[in-house]
């Protein structure tokens, strides 16, 4: 029983140590916290876009043009979002002095894709832009009709094998004529 009380004084006086020190750094702190600006206002997305051929499941880029209003804190971040069949992309876009930009990779599979930026201010304001629609068809094997390709495909290669075998018999020939001589040794001197 005494080691019960013993533990219970401790755990009461550790509390209330934590609780004084607590409170005492929150009202320190507390005096110099100065808020120097309110920013409620989102950021623009001014415009925003794609370059490439991601409907041909190529990799493209993304630029936007993206500023904080004006008195506002600055840009936090900008990303695209981009989500589709067995596809979900949130990118972080990189500022090149003008623009934010992010390279895409191409898409995996056919389906219909919907891109879009946001962006945040340092004080969490989002503001999200457009949303564009990207459509990737799937890849379709062309249909071979055999009653068409059929004659066409016979033909010529019976017409190949006639052409060949009148080279060869021509070359044939030749040969025989030019060996005839040489092996009769009728020379005129």
């Amino acid at each position: 029983m005494v080691r019960l009380q013993i533990k219970t004084g401790f755990v009461l006086v550790l509390l209330t140590l934590l609780m004084t020190g607590t409170l005492f750094v929150s009202l320190t702190s507390a005096n110099y916290f100065e808020l120097s600006q309110v920013d409620t206002t989102a950021p623009n997305i001014w415009d925003w876009n794609y370059t490439g051929r991601p409907n041909a499941s190529e990799a493209f880029s993304v630029w936007a043009n993206v500023t904080d209003n004006e008195g506002g804190v600055g840009i936090r971040n900008v990303t695209i979002n981009i989500s589709g069949p067995n596809v979900t992309v949130h990118d972080l876009m990189t500022f090149n002095g003008s623009f934010y930009e992010a390279d895409v990779d191409a898409f995996p599979n056919p389906g219909e894709f919907s891109l879009f930026v946001s962006a945040m201010d340092l004080n969490n304001n989002t503001r999200n832009g457009r949303i564009l629609y990207v459509t990737i068809e799937a890849d379709t094997e062309p249909t071979v009709d055999p009653i068409q390709t059929l004659p066409v495909v016979v033909s010529s290669s019976i017409l190949i094998a006639v052409v060949v075998m009148v080279f060869g018999l021509m070359y044939d020939r030749r040969q025989m004529e030019f060996g005839d001589i040489t092996n009769e040794h009728d020379y005129d001197t």
